[in-house]
């Protein structure tokens, strides 16, 4: 491993912290950027995604927060920060049918990529109540189908959301 990823982890190793939340990445990121530039201008998501592979508790929610107003910062962020709380099955179905309206493009795609693979540690995180976890999980489920074949998502959301699993699961 070189470049980002070994700096992220040697920078991780230097400093000694327990676990990673929003400071401890913008930190990264302050970093990052002082020794690669421009190349260096990694996302909180990516960083938290290094962490982990390499063992790092994550604090989950503040990755999250943090890559939020990262995309905000940047410009990136195709939605408002309250429309990723999926603190609930329903906010999460609004928050994916808005998804399946807007025009594709590169940029939602990297978007989609990122926010999947944070959906993907919440789910993994024992630190995180199950109902939450298991939000997540589906939610990343759907973007997994989303990224393989928009044109059929909103179809297969509607059938997801009559199966036998879904109802059971969020009790519909």
């Amino acid at each position: 491993m070189t470049g980002p990823d070994q700096f992220i982890l040697d920078w991780w190793t230097d400093n000694g912290n327990e676990s990673a939340g929003a400071a401890e990445l913008e930190q990264i990121q302050e970093a990052l950027l002082e020794r690669f530039g421009a190349q260096g201008r990694v996302g909180p998501a990516s960083i938290a995604r290094t962490l982990a592979d390499n063992g790092v508790r994550l604090k989950h929610p503040d990755v999250l927060e943090a890559d939020v107003r990262w995309r905000e910062r940047e410009q990136v962020s195709l939605f408002a920060s309250e429309e990723l709380n999926f603190t609930s099955i329903d906010a999460a179905i609004t928050w994916v049918e808005k998804l399946a309206a807007l025009p594709q493009g590169p940029e939602l795609r990297t978007f989609i990529l990122q926010l999947k693979t944070e959906l993907e540690l919440m789910a993994k995180s024992m630190l995180i109540p199950l109902a939450d976890r298991l939000i997540a999980m589906e939610v990343a489920h759907w973007l997994t189908v989303w990224l393989q074949n928009p044109a059929i998502f909103a179809d297969w959301l509607a059938l997801r959301r009559e199966s036998a699993e879904f109802r059971e699961r969020f009790h519909r």
